[in-house]
């Protein structure tokens, strides 16, 4: 799709370690009107779909389906502070005195997890039984594919990790019939693949509540404002 706009390198939290292009070579830009019509179409039923259209106008150097899902939400939230405003606001209940706390969230300083310099694909995770099972992460494609499943009403708790298995003599059915036979405590190994190199920004910043001064950690999970800001939250802009 035709490209607007300066184009930016960007430094993924992946570290280009599992694409097959120079780093450097992947380019982002800021949202334009048109990225914000896009947005302003999405629906839980087109979320996927819909958003990949949008990092199809933005994104360069790299097909957007190959993205891992933590590259994709750092891009997610690199839009959201160059093309609207690091500052978002949240709301959470301060563990301490249960005082329902307003905050701002910069944005601009969540904590980055990278990919280890060492990583490879395709993974290797021993099992119980010392059968080696070879492992990649969730690209923006599995995603897509994850959420039609969800939709034929299938359940997609096997099917989802039935992706990250790289192994070209099963398809997926067989691979979902694999991960069902297993023991769970190798299920669980496979699962935490997953979760032990997760990559991206990390979603929660450390806030003070001004009635008790408690500080926590709170979350600050990516919302679709963040890119299409309404209501009370584009207030905000009216005096920028």
């Amino acid at each position: 799709m035709e490209q607007q706009g300066n184009l930016i390198s960007v430094d993924l939290p992946s570290r280009n370690l599992v694409y097959s292009v120079e780093a450097g070579s992947i380019k982002i830009r800021t949202l334009r009107g048109k990225d914000e019509k896009l947005i302003s179409e999405i629906t839980l039923d087109n979320f996927e779909k819909k958003f990949l259209t949008v990092f199809q106008n933005i994104v360069t150097g790299i097909d957007p389906t190959e993205l891992t899902v933590g590259d994709r939400l750092f891009i997610l939230v690199w839009e959201a502070i160059n093309s609207y405003n690091k500052e978002y606001p949240i709301q959470y209940l301060c563990s301490s005195c249960l005082n329902n706390v307003r905050a701002i969230v910069d944005l601009s300083k969540l904590e980055l997890v990278q990919l280890p310099e060492e990583f490879k694909e395709p993974y290797p995770m021993k099992l119980s039984n010392n059968e080696t099972v070879m492992l990649r992460l969730l690209r923006v494609k599995d995603e897509i594919a994850i959420a039609d499943y969800e939709r034929s009403n299938k359940e997609s708790w096997l099917f989802k990790y039935a992706m990250t298995i790289v192994d070209e003599q099963k398809n997926i059915i067989e691979k979902m019939k694999y991960l069902e036979d297993l023991p769970a405590g190798d299920l669980a190994r496979i699962r935490s693949f997953e979760q032990e190199y997760a990559h991206g920004p990390k979603m929660e910043q450390t806030c003070t509540c001004p009635r008790c001064g408690a500080k926590e950690d709170v979350a600050c999970p990516f919302r679709l404002e963040m890119l299409f800001p309404y209501g009370k939250e584009l207030k905000r802009y009216f005096r920028n």
